[in-house]
């Protein structure tokens, strides 16, 4: 019975959380195949107020054929979405590094379960995320930038993923490399407040039983129990 109920709630909770981009590696593919990209550079690829993914990704190109040298575009699904090729707002486009698209193995399914465990770890709260990758100009090699917000959209934390293979390159820390300000007085860590969203109005549809359950599930991914009792009670 529990171990039902813990599968439904996971299963709800991942379809609660689903973005609309889908997958960025699949993003990508979209506009290498395009007929610009043979003439063209992608450096750069953003995922905008993640929740924990976005509803597109914005794919930037230095594109000799565009006017002004620079395309933007937008992909959900694997789909494009919208072009547009601006003539202001992007500058030094040209002098970006080529992202290699064969390079980028960590999707944005795994590199948000990694920032949600660390971020865990490190007692870090956050409610949305911006994703941003570009190949580094010292290594040449595709990295992951992610930027944790609070719900007043506060910035609580970046840190630096490889996209190829998922290391660490900059563990939590603020824009200045100042220690991150950690949730005094709770264990509490990673995407909060969707969790508790979504734990609470569950909660309030369920008995006593299923309560014990849903605090489980509440504790086991973000490190607090507010829901039910626990399981010793």
């Amino acid at each position: 019975m529990i171990r039902g109920i813990l599968l439904i709630l996971f299963v709800c909770t991942s379809s609660a959380f689903a973005g609309n981009a889908g997958s960025a590696i699949l993003a990508l593919r979209a506009v290498a195949d395009q007929p610009y990209a043979a003439d063209a550079r992608i450096v750069e690829l953003k995922g905008e107020r993640a929740d924990p993914m976005p509803t597109e990704w914005q794919i930037l190109l230095a594109d000799p054929s565009a006017r002004g040298g620079v395309r933007e575009v937008s992909v959900a699904n694997g789909a494009i979405t919208s072009e547009r090729t601006p003539l202001k707002g992007f500058e030094n486009v040209s002098e970006m590094p080529a992202i290699q698209t064969s390079e980028v193995s960590v999707d944005s399914s795994s590199l948000f379960q990694s920032v949600q465990q660390h971020a865990n770890d490190a007692r870090v709260a956050f409610h949305w995320l911006d994703y941003t990758l570009r190949t580094d100009a010292a290594t040449h090699e595709p990295v992951w930038t992610v930027r944790l917000y609070d719900e007043l959209g506060s910035i609580v934390g970046t840190m630096g993923i490889a996209a190829q293979g998922g290391a660490i390159v900059q563990a939590i820390q603020m824009p200045d490399g100042s220690p991150v300000k950690k949730t005094e007085g709770k264990k509490v860590g990673g995407l909060f407040g969707k969790i508790s969203d979504f734990t609470e109005s569950t909660a309030r549809k369920v008995g006593d039983t299923t309560l014990r359950t849903v605090g489980t599930v509440q504790e086991f991914l973000v490190g607090e129990r507010t829901i039910g009792p626990k399981e010793n009670e």
